[in-house]
């Protein structure tokens, strides 16, 4: 009887193995998203620190990092509330 259950639930098995890949891609990415960003702004930051960029262009391209994490937080929040299938 257990050999004809696991042959009839493989299907949804496999399944089950695709959607939770996916999803750790998925989270893998963000992350390593996140991560480049945070490494972009340090950058900045230092740039800043040696003069090399003015208050304003620091000021413009810091808004565009940090609505780029508020936007990967949102994208994450949304794998979380999914989650994998």
């Amino acid at each position: 009887m257990f050999l004809i259950d696991d042959i009839f639930l493989a299907p949804f098995r496999g399944l089950t193995f695709v959607a939770q890949a996916v999803y750790d891609a998925a989270e893998e990415e963000v992350e390593n998203e996140r991560q480049a960003l945070r490494d972009e702004l340090n950058d900045l930051y230092m740039q800043l620190e040696l003069g090399d960029i003015s208050e304003e262009t620091f000021d413009r391209r810091e808004e565009e990092i940090l609505d780029r994490l508020d936007a990967l937080r949102e994208a994450e929040q949304t794998l979380d509330d999914d989650g994998p299938a």
